[in-house]
């Protein structure tokens, strides 16, 4: 009977962590929708989706004059329809969908941080950093987004690759379950897949040489599983548009962060669609079009600009690069003053934070955990680049900030710990009898 009451302590124990960074991200997404007035979220073009799709009209979105039919990826606007659905469009049920999203980021983040740390309050500690994100607080209460399930697939895809190389040798239960994750990724948000592709490539090209070959084979046959797990969706649209794509507006995408006209952002200085500050000519060129002539309008004009202006391209994948860990001239334009200031001084104390946790860490630790390290930080690095080449807005790189709130909570342990030690220091020499000083 004792030791079963032992037991039941322990389990408790064990709980406490969890409970205390879901409690947290719950009391975050409370307070900022009391600040905010209530339950006032914007609905945005999913939603417009979501309603044609309960509608009958289907997966349809209208851009530019021409009904879409593969605008973007199907996850999240297939589950906002059967919520829509089932409770109207009635706001609490959509939030707190998002929101679990964004506190099961939460704990994924301190799920990876306690196997890289190896300290559960470290982990503890990341895992309330992350439940408090402001873009994801601010997101799962104000917008009817997918950017808490963005954020949640980025941890769990690139945390399948970690558990997939743990350890020595291939691990092929692991990587199958790797692929499955990223399949499932890639139903919502097809730039995963580099992160997943970069965090195997960290995984093999760092992995003992006995077992390079194997962790490569592993890394194939989950990214082919990955496509397999995605196919339908391709077929699906090719059935419909008689093209393989994943979604139709990629090319419209990739041409907002690359032409004549762009600053590398989907807007100008002054918060407006790069589309209509280009000039009426390649505006007429777009409207009117369908959607499969839109696309390949846009990947035409945007080719062009890369091979008649190379050297504007490159400063523009540069500028994007620096904007993924820094800001960008039209930072926060959609947002309040306040708003701006509070994520700007939220993301200097995180960054700092995390850099000189990061850099303790890899002073400190282990070889086998600063190579598990790498693969999560290698997955930011994936979308970074993609995100360089493409086009780059903020709310691009929460994966960075999760990442960075790892080796944040390590160096605000470590500098806790260390304050701590100084001050029993200093007590224990005041105490000491005069004679002995």
């Amino acid at each position: 009977m004792a030791l079963c009451g032992e037991d039941h302590v322990a389990a408790v124990a064990d709980m406490k962590p969890w409970v205390g960074i879901i409690l947290a991200g719950v009391v975050a997404r409370v307070v900022v929708i009391a600040l905010c007035g209530g339950l006032h979220p914007q609905a945005l073009e999913p939603s417009v989706i979501a309603a044609n799709l309960n509608a009958g009209r289907g997966f349809t979105f209208e851009q530019y004059g021409a009904v879409y039919h593969a605008w973007k990826e199907p996850l999240y606007i297939g589950l906002l329809a059967i919520l829509t659905r089932w409770f109207g469009e009635h706001p609490l049920p959509l939030l707190l969908f998002q929101g679990m999203f964004g506190v099961a980021t939460a704990v994924g983040v301190a799920i990876v941080a306690r196997r890289i740390l190896g300290d559960a309050t470290k982990a503890t500690v990341a895992g309330v950093i992350a439940s408090a994100n402001p873009f994801l607080v601010f997101y799962d209460t104000q917008r009817i987004h997918p950017l808490s399930m963005d954020a949640f697939l980025f941890i769990a895809t690139t945390g399948a690759v970690l558990v997939a190389v743990m350890g020595q040798g291939a691990r092929w239960r692991q990587s199958l379950v790797a692929g499955l994750v990223t399949g499932l990724a890639l139903w919502q948000r097809a730039t995963l897949l580099a992160a997943a592709a970069m965090s195997w490539c960290a995984a093999v090209i760092r992995a003992p040489a006995p077992h390079r070959a194997r962790r490569a084979l592993s890394a194939g046959c989950s990214l082919i599983l990955a496509l397999l797990v995605v196919s339908p969706w391709l077929i699906r649209n090719y059935r419909v548009l008689g093209r393989w794509a994943v979604t139709t507006d990629a090319a419209h995408v990739f041409w907002l962060g690359n032409n004549p006209w762009s600053n590398g952002t989907y807007s100008d200085d002054k918060g407006r669609r790069v589309f209509y500050v280009a000039d009426e000519a390649f505006q007429r060129h777009i409207l009117g079009a369908s959607e499969l002539e839109q696309y390949d309008r846009f990947r035409e004009a945007a080719g062009q600009f890369i091979v008649q202006q190379p050297a504007r391209f490159a400063g523009l994948v540069l500028g994007r690069l620096k904007t993924f860990f820094w800001f960008s001239p039209n930072s926060g334009l959609l947002y309040t003053t306040e708003q701006k200031l509070i994520y700007q001084i939220a993301y200097v104390g995180l960054l700092s934070l995390g850099l000189v946790g990061l850099a303790g860490f890899w002073t400190r630790a282990t070889e086998s955990r600063r190579y598990e390290a790498g693969v999560i930080i290698a997955g930011v690095l994936g979308l970074a680049a993609a995100h360089s080449v493409i086009v780059m807005n903020l709310k691009h790189r929460v994966p960075l900030e999760l990442v960075l709130a790892i080796f944040a909570a390590e160096g605000l342990v470590r500098g806790l710990t260390v304050l701590r030690a100084w001050g029993k220091a200093v007590n224990a020499k005041d105490e000491r009898p005069a004679g002995e000083k």
